[in-house]
């Protein structure tokens, strides 16, 4: 199987999240490179932290687990966490585990922060009656 890399960013416009590009295949050997990522960003007070899985190309499950311990790790620790860019294959099987009803995802980074994954805060839009 392949190494993976993962590219750590972070967004002027959203300094609270941290973006997490991951590329190649993830399983059991690359989980823990993963997990020191994300802990990193949990460490530097990220509160949102968006899994960029544009370059991924398999995710073991192993690798599924690895998400919703993520997610569940955030919540103690008062963040979020997203999937971003998923491949068909890999959304596939997303949707197979019925993961999208647990975890946030979103077509593309930018579509994550446009909808307000990347505010802490985000004021209500009142609509005059």
């Amino acid at each position: 199987m392949e190494s993976i890399s993962i590219d750590v960013s972070h967004h002027m416009l959203h300094p609270e999240t941290a973006i997490l590009r991951i590329k190649g295949f993830i399983y059991a050997s690359t989980l823990p490179q993963i997990i020191k990522t994300f802990q990193s960003a949990l460490n530097d007070q990220k509160k949102k932290i968006i899994f960029d899985l544009t370059d991924t190309t398999y995710i073991s499950s192993g690798g599924w687990g690895l998400f919703i311990a993520c997610h569940q790790e955030a919540k103690e620790q008062d963040a979020t966490i997203a999937l971003t860019g998923m491949k068909p294959e890999v959304n596939d099987a997303f949707e197979l585990l019925e993961y999208n009803k647990v975890l946030s995802f979103f077509a593309t980074t930018d579509a994550a922060l446009k909808q307000g994954f990347g505010r802490t805060s985000v004021n209500p839009v009142i609509s005059p009656a």
